[in-house]
């Protein structure tokens, strides 16, 4: 296929199209520059991507009615205390420092993080839509919870040499992921009761980041 064709090709994409392929393109890159020296000079830049795939998240919302803003506003507030009190005192996920590549902090914790948690309890939300109707509202969100949480699981292995954090003790305790999984399922849940509307795009994001990091962990264990 000449570029002539391929451009027609995408031109002839929809808009929603358009946006999984250039975030494909993205985190591919990204995933197979960890196999290369260049991915330390990319991983300062982990928030820019973050933040730009929670702006392009957050055009793809079907009802951006004022609950929505509300839940985005809550969510992040909670987060982001749940983080300080964690980096502060230790108790909610055990004793760990943010490192640099996470970008700007305030009170130690990235202002990047909070947007982590909305882009996951999204994407947690839209798994979880699919089984509305079918289970109680509580089930579905504690189990999506745990698909989310899966993510952080595999996150821990390579957060060090990544420089996004590091436990005191070398590795998480259970705490944390118990504390991710409680928080979560909050935010999951008020969303699939108050806020229902579906967010096309949420659940390819999730994968592009799970694929990401799981690159980043066979790259940094070979």
């Amino acid at each position: 296929m000449s570029s002539k064709e391929l451009i027609l090709k995408l031109q002839s994409y929809s808009p929603a199209l358009k946006v999984k392929v250039v975030l494909l393109i993205f985190y591919s890159v990204g995933g197979v520059v960890a196999f290369t020296p260049l991915n330390q000079l990319l991983l300062p830049f982990t928030p820019v991507l973050l933040t730009a795939s929670f702006i392009v998240l957050f055009s793809f919302e079907e009802n951006r009615s004022q609950p929505f803003y509300y839940w985005l506003i809550f969510t992040y507030l909670v987060s982001f205390f749940v983080e300080w009190h964690g980096t502060t005192y230790g108790l909610l996920f055990g004793e760990y420092v943010y490192l640099n590549n996470l970008g700007p902090k305030v009170f130690d914790v990235p202002l990047v993080i909070p947007i982590n948690w909305i882009i996951l309890a999204i994407a947690g939300f839209n798994i979880g839509s699919s089984f509305k109707g079918k289970l109680p509202l509580l089930p579905i969100a504690l189990i999506c919870s745990v698909i989310v949480v899966m993510l952080d699981v595999l996150i821990e292995i390579v957060c060090e040499p990544l420089g996004f954090w590091v436990w005191d003790d070398g590795m998480p305790p259970f705490k944390n992921y118990f504390t991710w999984w409680f928080f979560m399922s909050i935010f999951i849940y008020l969303k699939l009761k108050y806020i229902p509307n579906r967010n096309n795009l949420s659940i390819f994001l999730f994968i592009l980041i799970l694929g990401y990091f799981f690159l980043q962990v066979i790259a940094h264990n070979l």
